[in-house]
């Protein structure tokens, strides 16, 4: 990477990559020796496992310096028949000359007939060199989604239709991550709503590594790797964290890094 415009649109494609699709605090791992949760939950598990009002807040370091932050609060409503979760995130990377923000807000609900989760709709608006304004809202089995990007209508179906494997935006995919990793799953393939294109990942447990956190100091993390198409992509869960993301890079020589920075979680007694 060098420092120059090719260069910085390098930076910041990774920084968002990043902001949007590892920013998302929902995502845990229970290591495969502790209790697996059955593939159907009844509603008292669902809530227990799911339903805690949860605030993060992402430092974005580049260099060794900070560039940036992502703060997220989850929160879910729980006055009807299919509880929904609000997720809510902002972010700022501010890099030389380059100034970009990213905001969004989505809908996810968890399905009992499906057995996964499935959003709504979500929105997007990012600032800066990427800068887009997108809407979406998901078929009612997750399928297929209609996608208005900067006033353009599209639309979009499962690569995984057969198997009917749901699209995903970014929060459903941390929450559905987690949901397979509690139920001791070590290798799935995922397919998230990007802003024009769908985007397939395929995930693997790598192993346990200690890692040094600023705040916490060393910590014992569970490394989860990416090994299709976005095989840079290396992330890190704290199991003293309610098993959290606490660290995502790309596997490159220079990379922006996410550090977790705060975390806090309300649930109903």
């Amino acid at each position: 990477m060098v420092i120059k415009l090719s260069g910085l649109t390098f930076f910041t494609k990774h920084v968002l990559t990043l902001l949007t699709v590892f920013s998302c605090g929902l995502m845990a791992f229970i290591v495969k020796a502790q209790t697996i949760v059955p593939s159907t939950l009844t509603a008292e598990e669902f809530s227990e496992l799911h339903q805690c009002d949860k605030k993060f807040a992402y430092d974005i370091y580049f260099l060794g310096k900070k560039v940036g932050y992502l703060h997220r609060t989850i929160q879910w409503h729980k006055n009807s028949t299919s509880p929904q979760a609000v997720i809510t995130s902002y972010g700022e990377v501010s890099f030389l000359w380059i100034d970009s923000t990213y905001q969004q807000k989505s809908t996810m609900q968890y399905s009992p007939q499906y057995q996964h989760f499935l959003t709504a709709s979500f929105s997007q608006k990012l600032t800066g060199i990427k800068a887009r304004a997108m809407k979406t809202k998901m078929s009612a089995n997750g399928l297929s989604s209609t996608v208005t990007l900067n006033g353009e209508v599209s639309h979009y179906q499962s690569i995984n239709e057969s198997e009917k494997q749901p699209l995903y935006d970014i929060d459903s995919l941390g929450a559905q991550i987690r949901l397979n990793l509690l139920q001791g799953k070590v290798h799935f393939n995922l397919s998230r709503q990007a802003s024009s294109r769908v985007e397939n990942y395929q995930f693997e447990v790598a192993g346990l590594e200690v890692i040094d956190h600023k705040k916490w100091g060393k910590l014992t993390t569970i490394k989860v790797i990416e090994v299709g198409e976005h095989k840079d992509i290396v992330l890190w869960f704290s199991p003293k964290h309610d098993h959290q993301l606490i660290k995502a890079q790309l596997d490159m020589m220079f990379s922006p890094v996410v550090w977790l920075s705060h975390f806090s979680r309300q649930c109903e007694q």
